[in-house]
């Protein structure tokens, strides 16, 4: 074995963090222990944020260091067959790999084609298709949103391969014969939309005890309220939002599962003090929360995601940490635990080393006149204009979100639809402080911080079409 420790690197996808155990709140069980166990011997991040809060820009920003506004990824469009990046920037894995790593991802990818990443990539059992190739979409008996066609959540049926389980397989095969150092990521879409849990998971949790509300929050941006009415989630029953939330953590209780085969693979073949073991997911999601469901909101089930960091004899364990932190953090910090000097093209800090930022951000959307909330849908316009580009910034107390760019061009100030929060106020961020003369002074500040972040925004081409 290499005196350059490994890394694996368990990603998850739309996991929020309160679905862990480790992360929900006191009195609230959640069945994850294996996940629970890694907190416990490691380090758990409580404020880390994603950079977009859906798939493609938010991957590209952990794997480049950059934020939206420095790449020109802002949504999953980056994706499509003829977008192309102007300059693609160096990724960590592709740095690791010129230090003498291997780099492997075994399941979902989803960056922009043209972005070197990885040495070698399996994304088998990754693709949300892969669940219909053994059943009709049509004849499962799931919960379904009235403004979409997607599954929020449905019980796959008994005795069919579970396509993602061989992600699994997969990494456990890979784990038996490599000699290292190397770079394993398992991506696994879980639990994404469709959300389809196998058996025994589908019945893990008892729809009854979840609260199955869908109450809009008359006091949100104009940005969430139009989302929710996109949505149409106010159509929905009681009954039928408690299956989605019991079927979305007996979803998460699956990937437990997985990940505690893994880390026991690692046990056994004495890995554990030569891999570093990196846990967390692109963005969380809403599961009813004021109307909401899926992503594409900067509200705090969805904006924060869980990150848990073991290394045995050099982290500590049972560490919690509050400082904020965000997806652009993981290239440098993995570079500084590997004794590394990180690519200087690399933003973010190392975790472990640098102090604590003033802010963090985030930014969805390209606001151009084609635009649309769910793009590879097609569906959600912004009352006949184009879908906004959406900023946030957050310090350790306050949220500032606001659209600033529509149809191709800048906001105004008038129009750009401001939502402040006080989180020591407003823990669940339901109040819109914008307005309060008492908040006059911090509204100008933040508000002058985010317009500094994204003053000289990478503006790419527009012209890209479906895959």
């Amino acid at each position: 074995m290499s005196s350059l420790p490994n890394i694996l690197w368990i990603y998850a996808d739309e996991l929020r963090a309160d679905a862990l155990g480790c992360y929900a709140p006191d009195g609230i069980q959640r069945h994850t222990p294996h996940l629970d166990r890694l907190a416990a011997e490691g380090v758990r991040f409580d404020a880390c944020y994603c950079n977009a809060p859906v798939c493609v820009p938010s991957r590209t920003a952990t794997l480049t260091g950059l934020y939206p506004e420095e790449t020109g990824v802002y949504h999953n469009e980056a994706c499509w067959r003829n977008y192309r990046m102007a300059d693609p920037p160096v990724t960590l894995p592709v740095w690791l790999a010129q230090h003498g790593y291997e780099t492997v991802n075994l399941g979902k990818v989803h960056t922009p084609r043209d972005l070197p990443v990885w040495s070698r990539s399996d994304e088998r059992g990754a693709g949300m298709n892969e669940f219909y190739a053994h059943v009709e979409s049509e004849s499962l008996s799931g919960v379904r949103p009235p403004g979409l066609p997607l599954h929020l959540g449905a019980a796959y049926p008994k005795g069919l391969p579970y396509p993602p389980e061989q992600i699994t397989e997969r990494g456990l095969a890979y784990l038996r014969q490599v000699r290292g150092p190397f770079l394993l990521r398992l991506s696994y879409l879980q639990p994404h939309t469709p959300v389809l849990p196998p058996h025994p998971y589908a019945e893990l949790y008892e729809p009854a005890s979840f609260d199955g509300s869908v109450r809009p929050n008359p006091k949100a941006s104009a940005f969430e309220r139009r989302f929710v009415e996109v949505l149409e989630s106010s159509a929905m029953a009681t009954e039928a939002v408690q299956r989605a939330q019991a079927y979305y953590h007996g979803l998460v209780s699956w990937l437990d599962a997985q990940v505690g085969r893994v880390l026991d693979e690692l046990a056994l073949l004495d890995l554990e003090r030569d891999t570093i073991v990196l846990f967390e997911s692109d963005h969380g999601t809403s599961l009813g929360d004021g109307g909401r469901f899926q992503k594409q909101t900067f509200a705090y089930e969805v904006h924060r995601v869980p990150r848990l960091a073991r290394w045995a004899g050099q982290l500590a364990q049972g560490q919690v940490r509050s400082d904020i932190c965000e997806g652009v953090d993981i290239p440098r910090t993995l570079c500084h635990l590997l004794g590394l000097a990180p690519h200087a093209g690399f933003g973010g800090r190392a975790l472990f080393r640098d102090p604590e930022p003033a802010a963090v951000y985030g930014t969805i959307g390209y606001g151009l006149p084609d635009s649309r909330a769910f793009p590879n849908l097609g569906i959600g316009d912004d009352q006949g204009r184009g879908w906004p580009r959406r900023a946030c910034l957050r310090t350790a107390r306050f949220r500032l979100d606001k659209s600033v760019r529509r149809d191709g061009q800048p906001l105004g100030d008038v129009a750009q639809d401001p939502f402040l929060v006080d989180r020591a106020l407003d823990p669940h961020e339901t109040q819109n402080r914008a307005s309060d003369p008492a908040y006059v002074g911090v509204l100008a500040e933040l508000d002058a911080q985010l317009d500094a972040h994204i003053r000289d925004s990478v503006e790419p081409p527009a012209a890209y079409t479906l895959p």
